[in-house]
């Protein structure tokens, strides 16, 4: 039976690594609109961006593809939804607070905008890679009328960082399990 199981888990194994192999490019779409959508604000809610991008890095590492591609989809990707995040908050930078999903918690907009007046720039590298602030800092940002060059510079930055930072690990680890 255990013969069985296991010469079955192989072969299925060995089907999601050719399907891999195979789909780099759609896994570099997916890995764009993931670190879109979670450098949105509202719409990083709904999105496990991390946990997808962990789950793509262990696979392609295991399939031997190209890490460097992965890492420029999601920071690109990243940085796309930050641009999103900062003319939303520059085109309605007086009546953030109205907004849903922020009117509930006045609390945490209050304390991105503290964290972004002492920080400056900084909060923009820093928040990246500080869940729950990704998607507020770059909205802040935009309505609090940052220079857009200083911004774009800190967020592709960031975005390359936090990119790096959950793909890296994830696609070396699983890697080295399997090789």
């Amino acid at each position: 039976m255990d013969f069985i199981l296991s010469s079955a888990l192989d072969k299925y194994w060995a089907a999601l690594l050719s399907f891999v192999r195979e789909s780099e490019t759609l896994i570099e779409v997916a890995l764009f609109s993931c670190a879109f959508a979670e450098s949105i604000i509202f719409a990083s809610v709904f999105v496990p961006s991390t946990l997808i991008f962990i789950a793509i890095g262990a696979l392609e590492g295991a399939a031997d593809g190209a890490l460097l591609p992965l890492v420029a989809a999601g920071a690109l990707g990243a940085l796309a939804g930050d641009i999103v995040s900062f003319a939303i908050g520059y085109r309605l930078r007086d009546n953030i607070g109205k907004l849903w999903g922020l009117r509930d918690h006045p609390g945490l907009l209050d304390r991105a905008r503290a964290f972004l007046k002492r920080w400056g720039i900084a909060a923009v590298l820093i928040s990246k890679v500080a869940g729950p602030l990704r998607p507020i800092v770059p909205m802040l940002a935009g309505a609090t009328s940052m220079p857009l060059p200083l911004f774009l510079a800190a967020s592709a930055v960031s975005s390359i960082i936090w990119s790096a930072l959950v793909l890296v690990p994830a696609y070396y680890g699983l890697s080295a399990v399997t090789h």
